[in-house]
């Protein structure tokens, strides 16, 4: 009796991981990202899974720095054509800078996903002694052949739910941190012989209306509808300056989403009068905790909803989430969807 080998597709976009140091420094490479398949067919072989391979950007790929909207189409694409097809597992190898961005909107498209979709990379080149990449790869195959479900980071031993990960160190192995949760620690014993040997097989799963209607917006447009997202760093003394035409204004105040009454004057006076105001969202510089900002008086970017804006708060998910977020309700208004009641799924409305 023939038995099917289970198939994971795995999608390779380029970053540190698939780069090689040159003279100018790291950068994308052929050599690099061969280097990867051939590592990734022998560990998934020994697991008796057949390795399928993507390159949405070409062998090289890119720098994850250059991922936008538009990119993030592309993989959400390739992902939803790898379950439709059967496959059991997705492995993505991303570029540190913008993974949990990408994380964090996978998680958006793909929630309540039966199968593992990993995400995972390197702060180091291949050549470096010691270096992260071997580790995190075999890690992350571990992980593709246990029961996890849904959208993951796996790096440094760690798994951190897509929606929580937050880069925080830019050139250390342990680079990101969960938000607003706690990291799963890589358990030894699904390393043992006859432990995780392979995916569970494939998983019946068919996109929502919302993702169907999210992967038929070409990807050039993803990138000019995300583009009325506009973010304001609160310093002390900065200035800020508004153009008129957001859709949508991420404020990184302070605590627990304050901000300088001449950033809330500046917002008054430039949407006050006008019945397309922008949509809120309050933010801040303190990572961790629940943010409420309503919290002390007139301080507060909550206190922008006695004006008729809509404020929402960041609670306690990472920046990374709240602005895949924000991308994500905004390209679901324009396909004519309420992309606005999803926010409130995730965030306190004021």
């Amino acid at each position: 009796m023939n038995t099917i080998k289970p198939r994971v597709r795995i999608i390779l976009t380029g970053g540190t991981i698939g780069s090689d140091r040159k003279q100018g420094g790291s950068a994308p490479s052929k050599e690099a990202s061969r280097f990867l398949s051939e590592t990734l067919s022998s560990l998934f072989s020994d697991k008796g899974v057949i390795p399928d391979f993507s390159y949405p950007w070409g062998e090289g790929g890119i720098d994850s720095s250059d991922l936008s909207p538009s990119g993030w189409l592309r993989i959400t694409r390739d992902v939803a054509e790898a379950l439709s097809s059967g496959c059991s597992g997705v492995l993505i190898l991303h570029g540190t800078d913008t993974m949990a961005y990408t994380a964090a909107w996978l998680s958006l498209c793909f929630a309540g996903c039966p199968i593992p979709i990993i995400l995972t990379g390197s702060q180091f080149t291949r050549d470096y002694m010691p270096e992260d990449g071997s580790v995190n790869l075999k890690g992350a195959v571990q992980v593709m052949c246990s029961n996890v479900k849904g959208v993951w980071i796996y790096f440094n031993w760690k798994l951190i739910q897509g929606n929580r990960a937050h880069k925080a160190r830019a050139s250390h192995p342990d680079a990101f941190s969960a938000m607003g949760g706690f990291p799963v620690f890589f358990n030894p014993e699904w390393g043992l012989i006859g432990g995780a040997d392979s995916p569970r097989g494939a998983m019946i799963w068919t996109p929502g209306e919302a993702l169907n209607a999210l992967m038929g917006i070409p990807e050039n447009l993803a990138d000019l509808v995300c583009s009325n997202i506009r973010w304001i760093f609160s310093a002390p003394g900065a200035g800020h300056s508004l153009d008129g035409d957001e859709k949508l204004i991420g404020i990184i105040g302070y605590g627990a989403g304050n901000a300088p009454q001449t950033l809330h004057s500046a917002i008054d006076s430039s949407y006050a009068h006008r019945s397309d105001k922008p949509v809120i969202v309050a933010c801040s510089q303190a990572e961790g905790d629940m943010k409420n900002p309503l919290l002390y008086d007139n301080v507060g970017l909550g206190w922008l909803s006695q004006r008729g804006f809509r404020v929402f708060s960041q609670m306690d998910y990472p920046i990374e989430f709240v602005h895949a977020l924000a991308c994500y309700s905004l390209l679901l208004s324009h396909v004519g969807m309420d992309g606005e009641a999803l926010m409130g799924r995730y965030l306190r409305k004021y």
